[in-house]
């Protein structure tokens, strides 16, 4: 009887997770983005807004990279404004959604970005996903 509800909360569990999961995502994949430093080109638009949102559904610390200041912003504070599910976040990690803005083809830019990863995610990113149009 222990082994049937076990069975049966196992398979509950693995039908909720796998309607949410991307395309294309493992599950291991998926399981293991909680507190997993994740930079996103482009992550404050489009579908590359929609993968922010995901990544931080699922407690990962975030930096946003767009174009325009104002866009990046928003989406930000959009995010935090929608907290993970409680329960995702492994204890003693709080969500992280950082953004910053400029033209990845500059140089300079690029620099100044790399020298906040520590800063805003606590180290170089795990992941990164380029969304940049």
């Amino acid at each position: 009887m222990a082994l049937a509800a076990l069975s049966l909360l196992l398979w509950l569990t693995f039908q909720d997770a796998s309607a949410q999961i991307p395309e294309g995502m493992s599950l291991s994949y998926y399981s293991s983005l909680p507190a997993t430093r994740i930079l996103i080109w482009g992550g404050d638009t489009g579908q590359g807004l929609d993968m922010s949102r995901f990544a931080h559904s699922r407690c990962a610390l975030l930096l946003l990279v767009g174009k325009n200041a104002e866009d990046a912003e928003a989406a930000a504070t959009q995010l935090l404004a929608e907290p993970p599910v409680a329960g995702t976040c492994p204890p003693g990690v709080d969500p992280v959604v950082h953004w910053d803005a400029g033209d990845i083809h500059n140089a300079t830019y690029v620099l100044h970005l790399t020298a906040r990863y520590e800063s805003t995610l606590g180290g170089s990113p795990d992941i990164s996903w380029n969304f940049a149009e």
